[in-house]
């Protein structure tokens, strides 16, 4: 693969913040790429073919995180449970905020009829979502939902090893448009910036919670998958508590949501 030529797991996990041009390089790529074959739903084709180009990866960080988490162990028992992951964290973060921010300046670059067709599958879930919550309940609707998106997440992960990439793909995508959206409704380009402000106080603890929930999924995968780990009790905790950690964080994201709505 091209990507594992261009940036090791090791380079990435030292460096985590050169996967923000590769994000955004791969989702710009993947989503022209979507739009010329897969023109009847080019979100959708976006979101695999992103998928599809960081498996391998991913696959090869989440089993680098695996075991850099027992060896972690073995020499600090009492070390801090984000310590350990922190690295892996960086990378998730550095990669979707450059999924974001690519995605939403060629939402605002190009004319609204391809941009229309290209966000399309965002545009209606972005629809759908603020159509829901319309309907009273807010707090629980988004809480829930966002419940369900995390456990997605884990379960992706866990089956897929690297399956929370898709969850994570699609959910930048949504919020590329959003951002997007907003911005074209203060002054294009030149709004972007509180644009994203508006999104950052809950959003970043969303996708906080779902990279979380995907790096919980995935190190237990990874350790079921190689057999011979002494310290499997102690990932499985680490498990168990990175996803009450995001399902704390998904708790506050919700009431902030719900707060901004009710202010709006």
């Amino acid at each position: 693969m091209v990507l594992e030529k261009i940036e090791s797991v090791r380079e990435a996990v030292r460096n985590p913040w050169q996967m923000f041009l590769i994000g955004g390089m791969i989702s710009v790529v993947c989503l022209f790429i979507s739009f010329i074959v897969f023109p009847q739903s080019v979100g959708l084709f976006t979101t695999f073919l992103i998928t599809f180009a960081l498996t391998p990866f991913m696959v090869d960080l989440i089993r680098h995180e695996e075991v850099m988490t027992e060896e972690e162990i073995a020499k600090r028992k009492n070390m801090n449970l984000f310590n350990r992951h922190r690295g892996i964290l960086l990378v998730y973060i550095a990669m979707f905020a450059g999924m974001v921010l690519s995605l939403s300046i060629i939402f605002l670059m190009l004319p609204q009829n391809i941009v229309g067709k290209m966000f399309e599958d965002q545009i209606n879930e972005i629809n759908f979502i603020r159509g829901s919550i319309a309907f009273g309940g807010t707090f629980e609707k988004i809480f829930f939902n966002n419940i369900g998106v995390l456990f997605l997440a884990f379960l992706f992960s866990f089956l897929f090893g690297s399956g929370a990439i898709f969850i994570l793909a699609w959910n930048a995508s949504v919020l590329a448009t959003a951002i997007g959206i907003t911005a074209k409704s203060i002054g294009g380009i030149k709004g972007l910036p509180i644009a994203i402000l508006t999104f950052f106080p809950h959003g970043s603890l969303e996708i906080l919670a779902y990279f979380i929930g995907g790096v919980a999924g995935g190190i237990v995968s990874a350790a079921i998958t190689r057999r011979k780990s002494k310290w499997f009790h102690v990932i499985l905790v680490d498990s168990a508590t990175l996803m009450i950690t995001a399902i704390v964080l998904l708790f506050i994201a919700a009431m902030i949501e719900t707060a901004s709505i009710a202010l709006a």
